[in-house]
């Protein structure tokens, strides 16, 4: 008798930060559940170029499985990575409703049955969400609110939504699915949660008032025993039920969907040969267009920071410090300091201290020099540069005798090493790709004379950085 086998379903993995769109950072291993229903029911796991693809053994020259299994089951997978650093830095992995990525959450991909594809050109594609965790089937859940309320109603439900009970009581009565947890003396509530004797698979915890009415803390999470001992990137599940009764039909095709993440590109500007004169020679960064096409677009480089240095007027005793402080104007911060109080500690010589505008989106901040307060959109407006803000900034410090500071606009933004730097900053995200961005440019503003061709892109290897709410990528070049 021939073995015959039959496709079950393919699993393709696409990631349009690859040209050809198939994923080749992440692969996907069957969970031991999903070991033994592929043993007890007949069937192959296997890897293909673009993702995976699920077999079952069929009576000879026909669809009908060898060994039929009941039409609801779940194949559960999961999703592991040779190149976290990389993958996790090209990858948008924040979900629909708007969560951000970070451990310890976990990617969570499931199909829906009732959208199933027999398509190959056309599968059900699988977008993830973000599970709060991954937990063993016997946990003790501890949390904390605002507001410190005394009594709180706990709800665990399953991945359909339905109430499940958490626990027994000593004489083996389930516990209600309904739980009223009161605080304990550190203003914490803690509930031992056992789900050892229900399904492996995703779960919602959800606290609500003491009148059930509001809804004061939502955890999505996925309970396994074996897996929650894992370094888990995320899970996959791959649904079949009765309604459907789709388990032999035609073989299904579905596709997980990761997409590429952009960031915001900083470039500095450092001039380590000390050959260029930044208050003579001033450089630009310019885009001359994409030569290798999608996703790229044209985009602009601009200077973001802006410095002005402050010299005591006195070079006697009282002119070898000043004192320099910073009040906030929103969530964030507008101005870097050198230091609070600065000092060179010995008659005769000035104290400096160098003030640098790092966010020209900020606004009504403080800035204090020597116990003087100079606050934007009163003392000084806010420029449409970074230049313009300082120099409206210079202006008001010179105007206030009591500052005892003068002060000169430097033509350079930061230090780096020691050496001038120039800041410049995409006006737009720039989105990962596996080829690189061209003819991004550093010229001599004077003539257009190219400084660099072709800057360097920022690394996959390098972690993204936080700035203002938006992330970004930097890129040190020295000259």
């Amino acid at each position: 008798m021939n073995i015959n086998y039959k496709r079950l379903f393919n699993l393709a993995i696409a990631h349009n930060y690859f040209k050809d769109g198939c994923d080749r950072f992440v692969h996907l291993s069957p969970t031991r559940e999903t070991e033994n229903l592929l043993k007890n029911g007949r069937m192959l796991f296997k890897r293909l170029a673009n993702g995976v693809t699920v077999l079952y053994r069929a009576k000879d020259k026909e669809n009908t499985p060898f060994v039929e299994l009941d039409a609801d089951q779940r194949f559960s997978f999961v999703i592991a990575t040779d190149k976290v650093v990389e993958m996790l830095n090209v990858t948008g992995l924040n979900d629909s409703a708007g969560r951000r990525y970070s451990g310890p959450k976990i990617l969570y991909f499931r199909n829906d049955p009732g959208k199933a594809s027999n398509h190959s050109g056309n599968p059900e594609i699988i977008t993830h969400e973000l599970l709060d965790s991954l937990r063993g089937q016997l946990f003790t859940y501890s949390f904390t609110l605002d507001g410190n309320p005394t009594n709180v109603l706990m709800r665990v439900s399953d991945r359909d939504g339905n109430p499940v009970s958490i626990g027994k009581e000593t004489d083996g009565t389930a516990f209600p699915t309904t739980l009223e947890l009161s605080v304990d003396s550190d203003n914490a509530f803690i509930q031992q949660v056992d789900l050892r004797f229900k399904p492996k698979g995703r779960y919602t915890i959800t606290i609500w008032d003491e009148t059930g009415t509001s809804i004061l803390k939502v955890e999505n999470i996925y309970v396994d025993d074996l897996l929650a001992k894992q370094n888990v990137l995320g899970i996959v599940d791959i649904l079949y039920d009765t309604a459907t009764d789709h388990l032999y039909g035609e073989t299904e095709e579905y596709e997980l969907n990761f997409c590429r993440a952009a960031t915001y590109w900083r470039y500095f500007v450092v001039n380590k040969s000390q050959n260029i004169d930044f208050s003579s020679d001033a450089l630009v960064i310019k885009d001359l267009g994409a030569v290798n096409g999608s996703p790229y677009s044209q985009n602009d480089f601009v200077r973001i920071c802006a410095s002005i240095e402050l010299t005591a007027l006195d070079s006697g005793t009282s002119g070898n410090s000043i004192e320099l402080g910073y009040s906030e104007g929103g969530e964030h911060r507008a101005i870097s300091l050198s230091g609070k109080t600065l000092a060179d500690g010995k008659e005769g010589v000035k104290a400096r201290g160098t003030l640098t505008l790092i966010n020209n989106d900020v606004t009504d901040y403080t800035v204090s020099i020597n116990g003087i307060d100079f606050t934007e959109g009163i003392d000084f407006r806010r420029g449409e540069s970074p230049s313009e803000t300082v120099l409206a900034l210079e202006e008001a410090i010179l105007a206030n005798e009591k500052a005892s500071v003068s002060v000169e606009k430097l033509e350079y933004d930061i230090l780096v090493q020691g050496f001038q730097t120039l800041v410049f900053r995409s006006t737009k995200a720039i989105p990962f790709f596996e080829y690189p961005k061209l003819n991004v440019e550093l010229q001599q503003a004077s003539d257009n004379q190219t400084i660099v061709a072709n800057l360097p892109n920022p690394s996959r290897q390098e972690i993204r950085k936080e700035f203002a709410g938006q992330l970004e990528s930097e890129v040190y070049i020295f000259i």
